[in-house]
């Protein structure tokens, strides 16, 4: 058997052919606070049997305790893209496999099937403790101990950190979905010891605000269908009379503050699309565990808004006690339209009587809700952005979703990773208050109708292109595994990052400068090249600091 390896930057995917048209590199920068990912390529080829060769991978470096190797696992696609999108920037809209899932070599072999690309991925992480240029050797041996491959990366690990991200990042948590993979109940001892873990990876890969489920998240739930349970507060009625239990919303927000996540997003407090109905309230009623509200409770009726005049003075108490009121944001209604307009601003109105307006945000797609005064706050979807810029539109958001498979950036499976990856620089560059997307662990159909294994159903049961639901898999073997999209889309949120970093060293014109290429949220660089060279541009200008 003869073998063939390169060494290639994350923004590459592989599909299993020979990788002879991709950029091979030797090496790059970051700065010591950050996560450095490349890959090394495998390709084999055998006139006969054995087809498979079960290798070893050694790591010879300095820093070889800050190096991590994954290998980079396929997945089965039956959604790449909706069947009508005309866009052709994707590596391919066919059903099939792709690359995505990462999971931790350890002691495990990496293989190597005859004429069939194979990639590892290596993260770098020394947190801030090392500076200074080192080579990472990958030695590669078979299954006879031979040495059949080597290849050497130089990295240079600037002296700078990255400061904290300056704006909002929210992926939205299910928690109902950790607890029905996991098989645990949501709220128990064993629920939040898996709850820390995941945090951990939200909060490393990027993200500073989380999703908290006040009550059950109305999203994405067919109108009469329910989610499990996922409700933080703890309600009772007496005699007619509410009170309310925020031992378990304390319990969260303290593992948050452990992990170091900042900023809470209070869960929607009216039903997705319109604002029409109650979200799903559990409470001990006379002793009895029921439903109170939900799609049969009227979102403007006496009896809810009744309960939310009880409720919402309490929370607002606790959250002050608890010293995160200024950190926290609020919904009403997910996606509203222009015909919901009436409807959206009354459900408004009545959370208005207790919560600063401008601490409402919520996700939207039509400029004239904004123009109305609905949303002051708008989240706005990126293919939906052009006339919110054309008004120069403040305090905006950007968010996108299944919708933007034409030209925007985004992340699904089967685009290439420089759609991933640009995001960070257009966030600086529009300078967007905040940005949000909809699924970070979303393992349901759509409409929450049933569980996926996102291992075999990647698509939601066909409702959303591959990629659009989820960021991390449910824990394999007793690890996380994580995604490759989910370290580029980091790596975009450390661009972010680092091009703040660079504004208060050189300001904010020559910063910009830099990002001449960037022409809009649908007009920009569509290769990789072009942002492994910008950001060693970035890096090159920070340097001069040191």
């Amino acid at each position: 058997m003869t073998y063939e390896f390169k060494l290639v930057s994350s923004l590459e995917k592989t599909l299993f052919e020979k990788p002879d048209g991709v950029c091979e590199v030797t090496g790059g920068s970051m700065l010591k606070n950050e996560i450095h990912s490349f890959q090394l390529i495998g390709w084999a080829e055998s006139e006969g049997w054995p087809y498979r060769s079960d290798c070893r991978v050694e790591v010879e470096s300095p820093i070889a305790d800050c190096v991590k190797l994954y290998e980079v696992g396929q997945v089965p696609s039956l959604l790449p893209a909706y069947p009508d999108t005309k866009c052709e920037d994707y590596l391919s809209k066919a059903p099939g496999l792709f690359p995505d899932p990462l999971y931790a070599l350890n002691s495990r072999t990496w293989d190597l099937f005859s004429y069939q690309s194979r990639s590892l991925w290596v993260a770098v992480e020394p947190e801030g403790k090392l500076v200074g240029t080192y080579p990472i050797t990958l030695k590669v041996y078979d299954e006879e101990k031979q040495l059949i491959g080597e290849k050497t990366y130089t990295l240079e690990i600037i002296d700078k950190i990255l400061p904290d991200l300056h704006i909002y990042n929210t992926g939205w948590f299910h928690g109902d979905c950790i607890a029905v993979h996991h098989g645990v109940e949501l709220q128990s001892d064993e629920y939040f010891a898996l709850l820390e873990e995941y945090l951990q990876v939200f909060k490393k890969f990027g993200h500073n605000l989380i999703l908290t489920p006040v009550f059950t998240p109305p999203l994405d739930t067919g109108i009469g269908g329910e989610r499990p349970t996922n409700q933080l507060v703890q309600v009772t009625v007496e005699n007619g009379k509410y009170s309310f239990d925020f031992s378990l919303l304390k319990r969260f927000v303290d593992l948050c503050k452990k992990v170091g996540i900042p900023y809470f997003e209070i869960s929607h407090l009216y039903t997705q699309w319109g604002a029409r109905y109650a979200p799903k309230v559990m409470a001990t009623v006379d002793g009895e565990y029921r439903r109170i509200f939900g799609w049969e409770t009227d979102a403007l009726g006496e009896e809810y808004s009744a309960f939310l005049a009880c409720f919402l003075p309490e929370l607002t108490d606790f959250l002050k006690a608890e010293g995160i009121m200024d950190r926290c944001l609020f919904h009403v209604s997910d996606e509203p339209n222009p015909e919901h307009n009436d409807q959206y601003n009354a459900a408004k109105e009545i959370l208005a009587e207790y919560v600063n307006e401008d601490q409402f945000i919520d996700a939207l797609s039509h400029y004239e809700l904004y123009e109305s005064g609905a949303v002051k706050n708008p989240v706005v979807a990126i293919n939906f952005i052009r006339p919110f810029m054309e008004k120069d539109v403040k305090n905006m958001w950007a968010y996108y979703c299944c919708s933007g498979g034409e030209k925007i950036s985004n992340r699904f499976m089967a685009m290439p990773s420089y759609r991933n990856r640009v995001l960070g620089t257009q966030l600086y560059k529009y300078d967007m208050k905040g940005f949000l997307q909809w699924g970070f662990n979303f393992w349901f159909a759509q409409r929450s109708v049933r569980s996926v294994d996102p291992y075999t159903d990647t698509c939601s049961g066909g409702g959303f292109p591959s990629g659009d639901a989820f960021m991390v898999y449910p824990k394999k073997n007793g690890e996380l595994v994580k995604s490759l999209r989910l370290y580029v889309f980091n790596e975009a949120i450390q661009d972010l990052r680092a091009l703040k970093l660079l504004e208060t060293l050189e300001g904010r014109e020559a910063t910009e400068a830099l990002l001449s290429e960037i022409k809009s949220f649908e007009e920009y660089p569509r290769n990789c090249a072009y942002y492994l060279d910008l950001r060693q541009k970035i890096n090159d200008k920070i340097k001069k600091y040191v």
